[in-house]
């Protein structure tokens, strides 16, 4: 039988689309409508949602805007839409990545399948080896500043579909609403929080920067994750140059390099000895600087790595100091491993991939807290420091495997 709507959409490629929201969870948005709501009446929400996408009659509604904190002060704007608009932005996604991704650079890291920060980590970690200068930049508020028209020309050059062509202009123009219910209209970005917003800010950066800098400046290598990007050069006049040019380029696509954390980087070993006053850069929750290293004759040298930064660390003592555990004296010692092992192995899983004696801190902020737990929970420990430190090396002792980081730490010293 023909179908008389004038876009081919699969009802399968809408419940497929579902299923993936529905694993990402996710917030409720301006309409409250959470996705156990939505789910009240699964068949007649999808139904309806795949008649009018392929009928041409769908408009997203507004964009719930949610301001978060920032790690260094201020805050980010996130743009949540509805569920229905989620599933619908994963219908496009999932129909133009195999169509996007295939084109993007392979130094393109952020939010693409079989690519991950860890990879640019390493990548990263391999050229400042290889090359003694580096250019750090950042794009100020890249997602709320990426100008439509450049956007949309670069999607039509790759994408013929008209209804995806349609939603996505749709999705770009949907105005934010506040808190207070304000509605506020937008004429350029693609909402942090969106399903679709990080791959049209890929196809943005791929032709704003990837392509660009393959066709001006070849010999020096990068690597990016969404709008976060490292650039490696010869000699300091270059990385000069370059820093330059790329400033100049993303003006010249409506981005703004952000002056005060973009800089020219040095990278000091004991092979360079150079005098600089930029000898570090942060890139993915990573520091780069001149750290202790031994050689293979068992000798120390310094060597230029990566290691967990300094914001990271905070951003896991503070999340230690929220979880409480002098007020948890009601549970066992074991049940405090089942609660919090999944975030400490997490942690360990990022930041233990490089540099792994920089995770340390992390790991003697959580001990002490235990040892603080432990002087409330059992009275013969209470007002004794020494003896809650005694106590906590007995049951590291006792039961090394129990909590994530005894684990990992005891292998390190091993």
């Amino acid at each position: 039988m023909t179908s008389t709507k004038p876009y081919c959409i699969a009802k399968r490629t809408v419940w497929e689309a579902y299923q993936q929201v529905k694993a990402n969870r996710g917030a409720a948005c301006i309409d409250d409508e959470t996705i156990a709501m939505f789910e009240q009446n699964l068949p007649g929400n999808l139904y309806k949602l795949w008649n009018r996408m392929s009928s041409g009659s769908y408009f997203p509604a507004p964009v719930k805007q949610v301001e978060i904190p920032k790690a260094k002060g201020g805050t980010r704007k996130l743009g949540i839409p509805t569920v229905s608009d989620r599933i619908a932005q994963t219908v496009v996604k999932r129909t133009i990545e195999p169509i996007l991704d295939p084109i993007f650079y392979p130094d393109s890291y952020g939010y693409r399948p079989g690519r991950s920060a860890k990879q640019a980590i390493a990548v990263t970690r391999k050229r400042c080896w290889q090359y003694d200068w580096v250019v750090e930049f950042d794009i100020k508020a890249a997602f709320d500043q990426i100008d439509h028209g450049l956007l949309l020309r670069a999607v039509r050059t790759h994408i013929r579909e008209g209804w995806i062509l349609l939603y996505i202009e749709r999705w770009l123009t949907a105005p934010f609403e506040t808190a207070e219910g304000d509605q506020l209209p937008r004429d350029r970005g693609t909402p942090q929080g969106g399903v679709v917003s990080p791959i049209l800010m890929n196809l943005f950066m791929h032709y704003t920067f990837d392509a660009w800098m393959q066709r001006t400046n070849p010999l020096c290598p990068f690597a990016r994750y969404a709008d976060d990007a490292v650039v490696h050069c010869r000699s300091r006049k270059q990385a000069e140059d370059v820093m330059q040019s790329i400033a100049l380029r993303l003006a010249e696509c409506g981005l703004t390099m952000h002056p005060e954390k973009s800089k020219v980087v040095y990278c000091k070993d004991s092979n360079r000895t150079e005098s600089f006053p930029q000898v570090y850069f942060t890139f993915l929750g990573f520091t780069f600087q001149p750290r202790k290293a031994l050689s293979k004759q068992n000798r120390l040298f310094t060597s230029f790595l990566p290691g967990v930064s300094t914001d990271a660390l905070k951003r896991m003592r503070k999340t230690v100091r929220g979880w409480k555990l002098n007020r948890q004296t009601h549970v066992a010692l074991a049940e405090l491993a089942r609660q919090y092992n999944p975030t400490i192995q997490g942690w360990w899983n990022y930041y233990g991939a490089f540099y792994q004696t920089a995770m340390l801190h992390v790991y003697q902020h959580f001990d002490r807290a235990l040892e603080r737990w432990a002087r409330r929970k059992y009275k013969t420990l209470s007002g004794r420091k020494q003896g809650s430190g005694q106590w906590l090396c007995k049951m590291k002792d006792a039961e090394p495997q129990l909590f994530h980081h005894w684990r990992v730490v005891g292998d390190m010293d091993g």
